[in-house]
């Protein structure tokens, strides 16, 4: 009988480049993926925020006209709707816009809109979604 000289196994202890390259790769492309929705996350975060600010100034606007049936919403001053503001909240909400402009809130108008300089700004596809706006 002829014996057959096998070797004995070699077991490296360490990776190939092959895998290493496939190990970063994947970790680049899920970093990616999840920056990008990040980023949708936090817009629509904006979006929620600038919504509720102006539901907060909306019932302000509602309950001044329940004291006062016979004003004007659009001659009455800030400092006079401040302390209608729901609890929590002490004054008019200061927002930024998705490019980090700030945005200031138009009380004179129901339900109340959000300005970037003198246009209304709502990035949405709908003016009554409730994403930038008092929604319906």
């Amino acid at each position: 009988m002829m014996k057959l000289h096998s070797r004995p196994a070699r077991h490296n202890g360490g990776f190939t480049l092959i895998e290493i390259s496939l190990v970063i790769g994947l970790l680049l492309g899920l970093a990616t993926f999840a920056g990008m929705n990040i980023a949708a996350v936090r817009d629509w975060q904006r979006g929620k925020d600038a919504s509720v600010a102006l539901q907060a100034v909306f019932a302000a606007q509602r309950a001044y006209l329940s004291d006062h049936p016979t004003a004007d919403i659009a001659v009455v001053a800030t400092d006079q709707l401040e302390p209608y503001l729901p609890q929590g909240w002490t004054t008019m909400p200061a927002l930024v816009s998705l490019n980090d402009e700030p945005l200031t809130v138009d009380h004179t108008v129901m339900p109340p809109l959000l300005l970037l300089g003198s246009s209304v700004y709502d990035p949405s596809s709908s003016g009554s979604d409730g994403l930038w706006d008092a929604g319906q």
